[in-house]
């Protein structure tokens, strides 16, 4: 009965994340801030890389909460844009983190799905940005610490909030 619960939360899908610690969050937005110079940025509060955003449930990500090990960290190898649900353009920051590839990979075996051929661990820095962007940006030496992970069902409607 339990798994049917969880399968019935997940009907949409499903979404799990490791959010940014603090510190990292703080030292981030400052490097976007004097490094960058976008126009239209998300909300610091909402970095974070995506694991799995799979349109079929897989409620047994939740089991993974208990055993996955935190902190990670990730260091940044470039960035992209992505397009958005609304045709926009969402610049990211690509990073190197084993420890999210593995645990994509792990879901995937345990049937998660994805629109895209190939997990990109990543940073959304701007969602539906208007801004010219040549993707010539200075790349950040220091680390990027990951403290929590995040298991929900997915919210097809989402979008990132920009700071105010």
């Amino acid at each position: 009965m339990e798994s049917f619960k969880q399968y019935a939360k997940h009907k949409d899908g499903t979404y799990v994340s490791f959010e940014m610690s603090e510190a990292s969050r703080k030292l981030l937005d400052n490097f976007v801030e004097m490094s960058l110079g976008l126009t239209d940025r998300v909300d610091p509060s909402t970095y974070h890389i995506t694991v799995i955003y799979s349109r079929t449930p897989v409620p047994s990500a939740e089991n993974y909460q208990e055993t996955v090990k935190l902190p990670t960290y990730a260091m940044v190898t470039g960035y992209e844009v992505f397009p958005t649900k609304n045709a926009g353009k969402c610049l990211v920051m690509r990073l190197s983190c084993p420890y999210a590839t593995e645990l994509n990979s792990q879901l995937t075996k345990d049937g998660a799905t994805s629109d895209y051929s190939e997990y990109k661990p990543h940073v959304t820095l701007a969602y539906d940005t208007k801004q010219d962007l040549d993707l010539q940006f200075p790349i950040p030496q220091f680390q990027l610490e990951f403290d929590k992970m995040t298991v929900d069902p997915l919210d097809p409607l989402f979008t990132p909030a920009n700071k105010e």
